[in-house]
């Protein structure tokens, strides 16, 4: 029998062999590995440029996940996260983690810390971003990451802390004049409890920035807040007298323009905000704004198609808006297109139901306007803008018991809501019921003095109520709604009002018998 021996030999060279192999394909994979990073780093960076966020994220991702010590690729890779639409809790997570491991290798990254900290503060996670803005604090001293660790305080009503921070700021750097704005909001909401008053705060920003355009724009706005709308317009009028190098600034100037009524001088810099900077998000969204409040079809069609031919690349935050505008401008089709877009992308279930009611009840089609408005708010849409809105479909169809109901609802929760009290005094004065339209038409008229058809409408329920017990009715009280009349005649703004203060006036000299003063009017 032959006697068995083992190869050493061969045993070793496969042995060797297989190692060698072993390393050569660990050292494959690891070239390949670095290659698709490589490769990743030059597509994400392309993408991002092009504003294709979502394959940037996917692209930068496979960089980062090899290389997560470069932090301008970190910073791109989260910030392209956070601008994928619909943003979803996914896309969060990954940018709070991508700025987690950036101030975990270099905890004085600024830029980190700022987008790390507004983050939760956009979320609305103030005990976190106070927590982030400390620690990063206790590391390096950075002005913008104090500013957000102190309106975490703000969130959290901690203003004792807010308020010892911010003028500890300006102490140091008297040229931010958003502090001094922040403390003069906390000073409106602490009201007698505050140790100084709301325009001290103004007041100071303008002394210690007299060169600033932001100083007198904050006061302004302070100022139409507290219904002084005189001084606010002297207030910006001087901010348009300077250099208005920043675009934020420009804005916010238009934004106070807009606010105060003055739609033309605020669209003449929105003009100019477009030539510096047109894929501007805000500039868009306050434009539609205006163009809403305008009426005017023609710039509600225009504002929507520039709107969306420079925001082509991002439009999703601008789209909902565009689409409203091409609604009430009258190109029913186009909008219907973007609402088709906007649910495709999955943008916003309560959005898209919000739109859809618009658009039904511009064709005139209030029963499925009824449906797609209950959807919205089904849909976590809460607004009181879409259950007003929902009680006027409802209204609109016929059902005015069910609109009463919603009304009534409605203004349990909001009871100083101009829109309700007019929209059920309406209800009332339809249904006859013109003691109740008389209650609700002048809390509306109290709460908007200077609107007419408020005005108008609780003076015919005045006139409906005396005609209906003329007993009662008093010489002195047909004489206050006469005097009333005339005064809406002279000071109202439009034909139509003016009409039916004529014919109402008529009215109430038939019911005194005043035959021979009726003819001439």
């Amino acid at each position: 029998m032959a006697r068995r021996y083992f190869n050493w030999k061969l045993a070793i060279v496969l042995i060797v062999g297989i190692v060698v192999l072993g390393v050569t394909a660990y050292g494959l994979r690891a070239w390949q590995k670095e290659t698709r990073a490589e490769r990743g780093l030059e597509l994400g960076n392309k993408a991002y440029e092009q504003q294709d966020y979502e394959e940037a994220a996917r692209s930068l991702g496979r960089y980062v996940g090899v290389y997560n010590d470069d932090v301008p690729a970190m910073l791109k890779y989260a910030d392209a996260h956070l601008n994928i639409r619909p943003l979803k809790r996914n896309n969060v997570q990954q940018a709070i983690g991508a700025y987690n491991i950036i101030l975990r290798e270099d905890p004085a990254n600024c830029e980190a810390a700022r987008r790390l900290v507004g983050l939760h503060l956009k979320m609305g996670v103030f005990g976190e971003a106070e927590r982030i803005a400390k620690e990063f604090l206790d590391v390096t001293a950075d002005s913008a990451v104090r500013i957000l660790w102190a309106t975490a305080f703000v969130g959290q009503r901690k203003y004792a802390e807010a308020i010892t921070e911010f003028q500890s700021i300006i102490a140091d750097e008297p040229n931010q004049v958003l502090v001094y704005e922040s403390l003069g909001r906390i000073a409106e909401q602490l009201g007698s409890e505050s140790a100084q008053t709301p325009a001290h705060w103004f007041d100071e920003a303008v002394k210690s920035n007299p060169a600033s355009a932001l100083a007198y724009v904050v006061r302004a706005a302070f100022y139409l807040r507290s219904q002084d709308k005189t001084r606010a317009l002297a207030e910006l009028a001087k901010a348009e007298q300077i250099d208005l190098a920043q675009i934020d600034t420009r804005l916010r100037l238009a934004a106070e323009l807009f606010n105060a009524g003055e739609l033309d001088r605020a669209e003449q810099h929105l003009i100019a905000a477009r030539q510096e900077e047109p894929r501007n998000q805000g500039l868009w969204n306050l434009w539609a704004q205006l163009a809403l409040r305008s009426n005017s079809k023609d710039k509600m069609l225009e504002v929507a198609e520039d709107g969306l031919e420079c925001l082509s690349a991002v439009p999703w935050d601008f789209m909902p808006l565009a689409a409203e505008l091409l609604i009430r401008g009258g190109n029913l089709d186009k909008a219907a297109e973007c609402i088709e877009k906007l649910d495709q992308k999955d943008i916003s279930d309560a959005a898209v139901a919000s739109l859809r009611a618009v658009l039904a009840a511009e064709k005139a089609d209030f029963r499925q306007a009824a449906q797609y408005w209950r959807q919205s708010i089904a849909s976590g849409n809460k607004t009181p803008q879409a259950q007003l809105e929902l009680a006027r479909a409802l209204s609109a169809m016929g059902d005015t018991q069910s609109a009463m109901w919603q009304l009534r609802t409605f203004l349990s929760q909001w009871p100083n809501s101009f829109s309700a009290h007019l929209e059920l005094a309406r209800l009332f004065a339809r249904t006859g019921d013109w003691t109740a339209a008389a209650e609700h038409a002048r809390r509306a008229s109290q709460l908007i003095p200077g609107n007419s058809e408020a005005a108008i409408l609780y003076l015919q329920a005045r006139v409906h109520v005396l005609t209906a017990e003329p007993d009662n009715a008093t010489d002195q009280e047909w004489n206050d709604i006469t005097a009333e009349l005339l005064t809406l005649e002279s000071a109202s703004g439009g034909a139509a009002d003016v009409l039916k203060a004529k014919l109402l006036r008529l009215h109430v000299m038939v019911q005194r018998k005043q035959f021979a003063q009726a003819p001439e009017l």
